[in-house]
């Protein structure tokens, strides 16, 4: 944190008569991957993970990051005069707390918090006399003179050949939504949900194919969309047609409320920013406040996205098997490292038809680096790999018909006696959740234990989830959906594709995980029931497994596995990755 750019944000508070600030990570829209404009946080204070918030209280600050990103945030942050705290209300709470007096105000931009993320700080900070104040600017944006402009790249038409339904369709369908709770509109807040209504996508934001935009959807069907003046191609206006109304000024949909007669508007509390449910309310439009219908419709794939989805991870799967393939060669190189395996790795999806982006940063961790769960190399950690040790590699590509996200843990040759243990418990908790059947209306939280079971027999665990959703050419993560301890308060359902990801993390020795993308369908032999189908395609590494662990059956789907992998992938690899898929798909025999 530069003290000169702290400095200047006391006095631009001052200005504006507050005693303290919030910093959030995040834009207006509550995007994971935000435009360079909006990474106010990372100028601030120096840290860029993907989870943290800042405080200011008085000519005091204090950094707020999650367990993931302790480490990241002591290199980035230094010993610059700022505390490094836990990512929690409570830890927030209590520092604002101590920082802040009876009669003091706290500000913060209302485009950049939800009502749910402000309400436990603000019931605290009330008790004591502290009053949180929305401010008309952000103080950060007045000091920070060498700002990116924001982005503002073309919305390109998404095909129905990759999306499987029309917009008009989708927004009858969900406007049917919205006559069955009597709302007379449906709060668009961020571009994801605009996205997968409107079938368009855009390049504005790192890794999430989308375009920045909000909008309204009305109850015949009809919408008012948001975009930026230079976002809109003739193919465009075509594409969307004339039920969709185009501003280019966000107050302009609050207008066109207004203007349209809206009384009552279906707004999710957790995607919508306090400054849009303001302008509801000033205008005396009423808010229902429950879960974008949005977010559930897009998190149940269609046949043709599902097919899309199918498609790319074969070709996804043949990039990362030619990468895998070459690893053990490069390693013997001098100088190549965990950040060169990331190029190699992208070099190798670039070469696919259709490649996009990474759908995230990769992690690329090497021995001790791979126990960081959410380790991010740069040129500065980058650590050079020998044929020793293990490798874990996080990674996934955007194409066109799906997004891929997959998990591979490698012995680069000698390596500790204790992985073995540790790897073939994490493949037992995969293979669980990989062959398990369950009844509709099952929650994701239900079937977690599947995935810990082998670890927690030897005293053991992992501080994750197991799984996450998955969008089709949009976000990496995208919800309601999830696997993990946390109550999702959302039943899996066929359709939706999440992660199947268990792990094991040794500190300062080496990290675990091995992560398939699934998606979910009915089970044909049992009405009534679910099962996962693999969409990912990538050996497991044989070297780490320890047969005598496995029983006969894990034996069978490991083995039935592989042969799906070089039965699909045989014919799309190159000659030297043939032969190595044969090894690494090799039968294993015995428990």
């Amino acid at each position: 944190m530069s003290q000169d750019r702290l400095n200047a944000l006391y006095s631009a508070l001052q200005e504006q008569s507050v005693q303290g600030y919030l910093v959030p990570r995040c834009d207006e829209y509550q995007n994971e991957y935000v435009p360079p404009c909006d990474e106010r946080l990372a100028w601030l204070t120096g840290f860029d993970g993907s989870a943290g918030l800042a405080a200011l209280a008085h000519r005091r600050a204090a950094l707020f990051v999650d367990g993931r990103y302790t480490l990241q945030a002591q290199q980035q942050v230094g010993d610059q005069a700022i505390a490094l705290k836990g990512l929690s209300a409570n830890e927030i709470a209590d520092w604002l707390s101590s920082a802040l007096k009876e009669g003091d105000t706290l500000g913060y931009d209302p485009r950049l918090h939800t009502e749910p993320g402000l309400a436990p700080l603000r019931k605290r900070l009330q008790e004591q006399g502290v009053r949180l104040r929305p401010l008309d600017t952000n103080p950060i944006d007045a000091i920070w003179s060498d700002r990116p402009a924001p982005p503002c790249g073309p919305a390109r038409p998404h095909p129905l050949v990759f999306t499987g339904e029309e917009s008009a369709q989708k927004r009858a369908r969900i406007a049917g939504q919205l006559a069955d709770r009597h709302q007379d509109a449906l709060w668009l807040a961020n571009p994801e949900v605009c996205a997968w209504l409107f079938n368009i996508r855009g390049d504005d934001i790192p890794h999430l194919p989308v375009t920045l935009s909000m909008g309204l959807l009305y109850r015949d069907g009809s919408a008012t969309l948001y975009l930026a003046q230079k976002a809109v191609t003739d193919a465009l206006r075509q594409h969307l047609g004339h039920g969709v109304e185009l501003v280019h000024n966000k107050e302009d949909l609050f207008r066109a409320a207004t203007h349209r007669h809206v009384q009552s508007v279906w707004a999710d509390p957790l995607l919508s920013n306090c400054w849009s449910l303001q302008q509801f309310d000033d205008r005396d439009i009423q808010i229902f406040p429950q879960r974008d219908p949005i977010t559930g419709a897009k998190a149940r794939k269609n046949p043709v996205e599902l097919k899309g989805s199918r498609a790319a991870h074969i070709r996804d799967g043949a990039a990362l098997c030619e990468f895998l393939a070459e690893l053990p060669h490069a390693v013997r190189q001098e100088s190549f490292g965990e950040l060169e395996a990331v190029q190699l790795l992208r070099s190798k999806r670039e070469q696919r038809e259709g490649f996009n982006d990474d759908s995230f940063d990769a992690i690329s961790g090497y021995r001790g680096n791979g126990a960081i769960v959410h380790y991010r190399v740069t040129p500065a950690s980058s650590q050079t790999m020998h044929a020793e040790g293990i490798y874990l590699i996080d990674s996934g590509g955007q194409y066109p018909d799906g997004t891929t996200d997959v998990t591979r843990t490698l012995a680069l040759g000698e390596f500790p006696a204790t992985a073995r243990e540790h790897f073939t418990r994490v493949l037992k908790g995969h293979i669980a959740i990989a062959t398990l059947r369950f009844p509709a209306g099952t929650f994701g939280e239900q079937i977690d234990a599947f995935a810990r079971k082998s670890l927690w027999d030897a005293g053991l665990d992992y501080a994750h989830g197991t799984g996450h959703g998955v969008g089709s050419f949009l976000s990496v993560h995208e919800g309601p959906q999830r696997i993990g301890k946390a109550s999702s308060q959302v039943p899996l359902e066929a359709g939706m594709i999440v992660s199947n990801e268990p792990g094991f993390y040794l500190a300062n020795e080496y990290g675990i995980r091995i992560e398939n993308l699934v998606f979910i369908k009915e089970c044909s032999a049992h009405p009534g029931f679910l099962e996962f189908e693999e969409l990912t395609l990538a050996p497991i590494d044989l070297q780490l497994i320890e047969p005598a662990l496995l029983n006969k059956d894990e034996i069978r789907w490991l083995n039935d596995y592989h042969r799906k992998v070089r039965e699909t992938l045989m014919p799309l690899v190159n000659g030297s990755t043939r032969e190595w898929l044969v090894t690494a798909t090799a039968p294993v025999t015995g428990c």
